[in-house]
């Protein structure tokens, strides 16, 4: 006679709680991780499963959650250490635990769901280890009871395999809380915790790398510590330990077939894989291992957010390959080479060749690398760390080989050794025939100008000119390159509209061949245009633009790099000191990465902001970085030549040492007029910049009737070159002379037209160096109220002037009709204007109506009469 299972057999005067001595004990180095215990206990969902590959101390956090078990609530702990487990079993020691007598007979599932549901108080039911292989019939009934179970009901599964439930249900459903391996890996302040238990203090580098090492493997890093000082720790992590051998013997490998241990010992060699690569790799079964691996948690990390790419967690990876079960690599690399480059991923083909121990295998595939693909993540970096490794003969091997080696140096700005690959190049002429002869020539003339270009040599402009009658459709990577040079030169010999041309033709051919990179390479050039011709709000919009286009489809490049430096050389310009120095400090890690040699103009920029803001000793520490990473990147002088010399003049003149700043700008001048330098690329101002500023020290030095004739010469010629920026920079310079000098309602004269100017630029920056020598002065003519900062006050200012009827008459033409009106100075006619501006013919028309009303005149021959008596021209 069977005996019948009874509900009031589980009553409320049952024991509440089990004992914490029936729980296994915690070890004796131990660190709580409130950050995981918090948030188990805190979910309110039916399922906590903490689903993890061995040694992550899965048993530890639920020991941790049991010892605080809410009141009122029981606990069942049931260790079922990871062995197999059926039905039945789960019942009776489910009735055992519960102190219930079983029923016998009948339908297993029935039971255990009566057993649960006869429960008046809420319950927890704890799962330590569940089965490591699978169970088909204990996954069926744990699915079944999660969702029958009453609410009161909590489960809590430890399990290095991810059970077949229904997971994704429960997910949806608000049911299921999951932690994986990487919540629980240790973190940086778990990891010094625990250092402190075993008494260890470690140098950060060392720290560093035992983070990095282990990946806060729990089990990695005890087995580590176990009776270790800091000098055996560094000898562990290169070499690993025997005991961590033995660990990874028995909890990985022991008990997986050996078709799963050969698949591990040839992962551990790949740094990321997908279910495809490993099909290629382990003959056709590399899918369905890679979900043995996946399922079985045997220490696969996904590393993208769409489930395709895998790695081994790395010191696991990094203790098969030690141990003496290793396969040979060769096979594994050259199989992974062949599958990269099958897909047109070459950085990955070229890694894995020389890994393999091939490196003609590597230079083949190397010629296949676009130019592009240069201006993505650290790939600069990484083609030079391949130079290194190749045999210099392989790589000066092709002319291939030696443009693409060029390129990656012209972005590292390492040019003597650029000229070395154009004596390389050269020696594979006379060509065949005629065409590959002019071809290769025309090459060599892109890279050469891009070098004088670099160097601040006017023969730059010859060599790309000549290149681009040559260069066929097939180079069209040259031909934006050449155009990119010819704007450039054309700003630094201040010729603005032809640099606005060559600029648009270089986008216009980079959008026809689809390169967004070369395309947003071309917009720091633009964004610069814009900022030299007063267009600060056209120059931010473009650069904001751009930056949205490229982080859509390229998560690191120099190009996101420079434009992330120029936003903080706008902002600085608008007075927005935290924010620039912010976006400098982004650009200067990013080209740093991506080994840029613009990332010098992040160090100059902190160290002007610094200087600006009298933190003369941070000012003086990044000009120091930025003279100390030339050297070390082997960047020339004359790639940056005088802008260094410039920013510490200007922190000399900051902190008053006016014969050591003059000095130092009259040197620079020095060094562009004995050479017939152009300035460098990047800050094209220079030369003009040099004599503002020593205008401003004859002006802090007592000699303000010399600085005023010195800056009224500056502001007509950079009216004359459409430098408005600069010219309005020189106003306010001039009025604070003219004030000096006693000439004090010609100097409110001079300040208000600044001011106009400054309004319509949005340019702070001059404000700001007036209000820091004359705030008196400045708050006379324009009054701040509390509160309110000295851009919104100038908005003000702009607006108040536009509505008074005595406003300047510089005031009320916008900055691209006073474009407008130069070009019809010149001569030009509207069809023209249209072409060189890249406007339609419209609203050219728009712009002289426009400029004829607001200057009140009613021909184009007035309105150019009336620019010239107000001494625009």
């Amino acid at each position: 006679m069977s005996v019948r299972f009874n509900p009031e057999a589980i009553s409320a005067e049952a024991p509440t709680r089990l004992s914490v001595t029936t729980l296994p004990r915690l070890p004796p180095v131990h660190v709580l991780r409130p950050r995981l215990t918090d948030a188990l206990l805190e979910a309110d969902c039916r399922l906590r499963l903490i689903c993890a590959p061995a040694g992550f101390g899965k048993s530890v956090l639920m020991n941790e959650c049991a010892r605080q078990l809410p009141d009122g609530t029981r606990l069942v702990w049931l260790d079922l250490g990871g062995r197999a487990c059926s039905p039945e079993e789960l019942y009776t020691r489910l009735c055992a635990s519960l102190a219930v007598v079983p029923s016998a007979g009948g339908d297993i599932h029935e039971h255990l769901i009566a057993l649960l549901k006869a429960c008046e108080q809420p319950l927890w039911i704890m799962l330590d280890d569940y089965p490591r292989e699978v169970t088909p019939e204990l996954d069926a009934c744990l699915d079944m009871l999660l969702e029958l179970s009453p609410e009161s009901l909590g489960w809590w599964v430890s399990s290095r395999r991810q059970p077949a439930w229904k997971l994704p249900r429960l997910l949806l459903q608000g049911d299921l809380f999951e932690l994986e391996a990487t919540s629980l890996a240790l973190t940086g302040d778990e990891l010094r915790q625990l250092l402190e238990l075993h008494g260890l203090e470690l140098a950060d580098d060392s720290f560093q790398q035992l983070l990095a090492g282990t990946e806060g493997w729990l089990a990695g890093v005890c087995l580590m510590l176990l009776n270790a000082d800091e000098q055996a720790l560094r000898e562990r992590l290169v070499a690993g330990t025997q005991l961590l051998r033995d660990y990874v013997q028995r909890e990985v490998l022991e008990g997986q077939s050996e078709e799963i241990r050969h698949a591990l010992f040839a992962l551990s060699r790949v740094p990321r894989f997908s279910a495809q690569l490993c099909d290629h790799i382990l003959d056709g079964v590399g899918s369905e291992i890679l979900e043995t691996l996946k399922t079985f948690q045997l220490f696969a990390r996904q590393i993208d957010n769409c489930g395709e790419w895998f790695r081994l967690w790395r010191p696991l990876a990094l203790m098969l390959q030690r141990m003496p079960g290793a396969v040979a690599s060769t096979q594994t690399h050259l199989r992974a080479c062949q599958w990269f480059a099958s897909r047109g991923e070459m950085r990955e083909a070229v890694e894995h060749a020389l890994w393999a121990g091939q490196p003609e295998v590597a230079a083949n595939y190397l010629q296949r690398y676009g130019q592009e693909q240069l201006l993505i993540g650290d790939n600069v970096s990484l083609f030079l760390k391949w130079r290194s490794e190749l045999p210099q003969d392989l790589f000066a091997s092709t002319t291939r080989l030696i443009v693409l080696h060029s390129w990656a140096l012209v972005i590292c700005a390492r040019l003597d050794e650029v000229d070395e690959c154009l004596a390389d190049l050269a020696k594979f002429f006379p060509q065949p025939d005629a065409r590959r002869q002019a071809q290769l020539l025309a090459q060599w003339q892109a890279l050469r100008g891009f070098v004088a270009r670099l160097r601040g040599e006017p023969e730059a402009r010859d060599h790309c000119l000549q290149a681009l009658e040559v260069l066929s459709d097939h180079a069209w990577a040259q031909r934006v390159l050449c155009y990119q040079v010819l704007s450039q030169q054309a700003m630094a010999e201040s010729e603005l509209e032809l640099a606005l041309h060559y600029n648009a033709e270089g986008m216009k051919l980079a959008r026809l061949k689809g390169s967004l990179l070369y395309e947003t390479m071309l917009s720091v050039d633009r964004v610069q245009l814009l900022e030299i011709t007063g267009e600060f709000e056209r120059a931010i919009g473009v650069l904001e633009e751009s930056l949205r286009a490229l982080r859509d489809s390229v998560r690191h490049s120099p190009i996101i790099g420079r434009l992330k430096l120029l936003q903080g050389h706008l902002l600085a310009y608008q007075g927005l000191d935290e924010a620039a120095r912010e976006a400098y400090q982004q650009g200067r890690i990013e080209t740093e990465t991506c080994g840029d040699s613009y990332v010098f103009f992040g160090y100059v920029g902190l160290a002007e902001l610094a200087a600006r803001n009298q933190e003369f000793p941070a000012a003086y520490h990044w000009l120091r970085e930025a003279e100390r990473l030339t050297q070390w990147r082997h960047v020339p002088e004359a790639r940056f030549r005088g802008i260094l010399s410039l920013i510490t003049a200007l922190t000399w003149l900051h902190q008053g040492k006016l014969k050591k700043a003059r000095a130092a700008l009259v040197d620079v001048l020095e060094s562009y007029e004995d050479q017939a330098y152009l300035a460098p690329s990047g800050f094209y101002e220079l030369l003009p910049r040099v004599q503002r500023y020593l205008a401003v020290v004859d002006l802090l030095a007592g000699r303000a009737a010399q600085a005023v004739g010195a800056l009224q010469a500056l502001i007509e010629q950079n009216l004359r070159t459409q430098r408005l920026g600069l010219a309005c920079e020189c106003r306010f310079t001039l009025a604070e002379a003219l004030q000096q000098c006693g000439r004090h309602a010609e100097a409110e004269q001079e300040l208000r037209k600044a001011l106009v100017e400054a309004a319509r630029q949005q340019l702070t920056k001059p404000l700001l160096e007036l209000q820091q020598r004359q705030p008196q002065w400045l708050a006379k003519i324009l009054p701040i109220s509390k509160g309110e900062s000295l851009g919104e006050r100038l908005l003000q200012f702009q607006r108040d002037s536009d509505d008074s009827p005595s406003a300047s008459d510089e005031a009320v033409l916008s900055n691209r009709e006073l474009t407008v009106l130069r070009l019809i100075a010149q001569g030009c006619s509207n069809q023209e204007i249209a072409e060189q501006l890249f406007i339609s013919l419209h609203t050219v028309k728009t712009h002289a109506r426009r400029i004829n009303t607001k200057l009140g005149v009613a021909r184009r021959t007035q309105a150019v009469a009336r620019a010239k008596a107000l001494g625009w021209f």
